[in-house]
């Protein structure tokens, strides 16, 4: 019977355990179940409901003399079946527009704002896989100097994903300079990825850069990386002391664990492309 539908009485015991479970981090018993919600059911009939969502591997018992909590396979009901859609508060509709608003036209930069909303809103720690995207397409470049010796570099790809990252030099370069550098690095990366921009086109720009050698090897350095990483997928998190708040995680031996995983970024990965790939989240 695992896996299968219930019927409208073990929904309605299953949810209100998981309700009461949430709320209160203790296990639920029979008698709470009675006395706090009302049901028109008895301990017993409770009871007997329960012990058949246990066996049929919706609950679980986590000591003999205690109430019952809900498994892993109860609360994929409860979210897949039992949860009903809800309105957003007022607040949480100031939160949202008060981020898009705000929003960055930087890629990386939204999705950590993105995390961040969701982290405030739900006051839970908030996880996203960034998306895999084709491989990014050397698009522009421009060169603003803030200082003689500091520079600002604007990498824009096919994605839309602007990048800017600050260099700093140990020899100053003339702006005629740096914009005869603009233009050679556009001339030769527009339309390269990282993997088909070959060594030929690196020698040929060191060549002709080579009165600005420190500068050549951070720039490059920099478009190198900004190309590369795109392509890979990258979690985004935020909030995780938000879970402190909640009253199962309030001993510290408990958050530890949990504190473990989320430093465990190719653990993390594997959490949630397997999460996706069996439930589409």
């Amino acid at each position: 019977m695992s896996g299968k539908e219930l019927d409208p009485r073990k929904e309605l015991i299953l949810k209100v355990v998981t309700d009461d479970y949430i709320e209160s981090a203790e296990p639920v018993g029979s008698r709470t179940i009675a006395r706090k919600y009302n049901l028109g059911l008895s301990p017993a009939t409770i009871r007997n409901e329960m012990a058949d969502l246990e066996e049929i591997g919706y609950l679980k018992q986590p000591h003999v003399s205690a109430g019952r909590i809900p498994s892993q396979q109860g609360y994929r009901y409860y979210v897949d079946s039992l949860m009903k859609q809800q309105k957003l508060a007022e607040e949480e509709l100031r939160i949202i527009k008060s981020y898009i608003e705000s929003k960055s036209k930087e890629l990386d930069a939204l999705l950590q704002q993105t995390v961040k909303m969701l982290a405030q809103i739900t006051r839970y720690p908030s996880l996203m896989l960034g998306p895999k995207l084709q491989p990014s397409v050397f698009k522009h470049v421009q060169l603003v100097p803030l200082n003689s010796y500091n520079i600002l570099v604007l990498v824009v790809t096919n994605l839309g994903v602007i990048e800017n990252k600050l260099i700093t030099i140990d020899v100053p370069v003339e702006q005629g300079d740096l914009d005869r550098i603009s233009n050679l690095l556009n001339k030769k990366l527009r339309g390269k990825t990282f993997g088909n921009l070959k060594s030929s086109v690196l020698a040929e720009l060191k060549e002709e850069m080579a009165a600005h050698d420190d500068f050549f090897h951070k720039a490059i350095c920099l478009l190198l990386n900004t190309l590369e990483t795109r392509d890979k997928e990258r979690i985004y998190l935020d909030g995780v002391i938000n879970i402190l708040e909640h009253p199962e995680f309030k001993e510290i031996e408990k958050f530890k664990p949990l504190m473990g995983m989320m430093e465990e970024e190719e653990r993390l990965y594997k959490m949630l492309t397997d999460s996706s790939s069996r439930h589409g989240l």
